[in-house]
This record gives C-alpha cells, structure tokens and sequence, in this order.
C-alpha cells in the first residue's frame, strides 16, 4: 500500500471531511448496494467521486464489484461500513432535532 493510502487508511473520523463522502455513506445505508451510475444520479455528479469512492475503499467501508462483461461497477458497504453508516445517520437525526 502507497504512503498516501496508508494516510487515508489511518485517517479515521477525518477521513469524512471531503465533501460527499458522508453522503455516500448514508445513501448506500439507506438503498442498499448499488451501481455506482447510482450514486451519480443520487448523491453528486462530481467528477472525483472515483477518487472518494476508492477513499471508502481503502478505509474499509465500502467495496467495489466489477461486472464481468461490462463497465459497471457494484458499490456496496461492508459490515464495518454498515456499521459507521448506522452511527452517521444516527448522527444526523441528533443535530437536526
């Protein structure tokens, strides 16, 4: 693993900083796995949501499934994931009481 992935990997809470990436994490939490074309049309069009998406990766949150015979690509969270979404959407049900 690069340094810069080991950063990522160790980054913790911070690594959520980056703008969408709780997004992500709370519409894979509450639609389950999806096509990453998903996460486009719902979340953000921005071009580096690869980037953000490889970021969840690396940090064990989430994995992604290449389609044999396509370009799609299945994004799913792992159980850690799961997990970190419960508490971001528990999180976000606290700050908007």
């Amino acid at each position: 693993m690069s340094d810069t992935m080991d950063l990522v990997a160790e980054s913790g809470v911070l690594g959520f900083e980056e703008k969408h990436m709780i997004a992500i994490m709370m519409f894979l939490s509450i639609n389950g796995e999806c096509q990453k074309i998903e996460i486009y049309r719902n979340v953000s069009s921005n071009p580096r949501i690869p980037d953000k998406l490889d970021r969840l990766e690396v940090m064990g949150l989430i994995k992604q499934i290449s389609t044999v015979g396509t370009r799609a690509i299945t994004i799913a969270l792992t159980p850690k994931g799961k997990e970190v979404a419960e508490k971001l959407i528990e999180l976000d049900g606290i700050v908007k009481k």
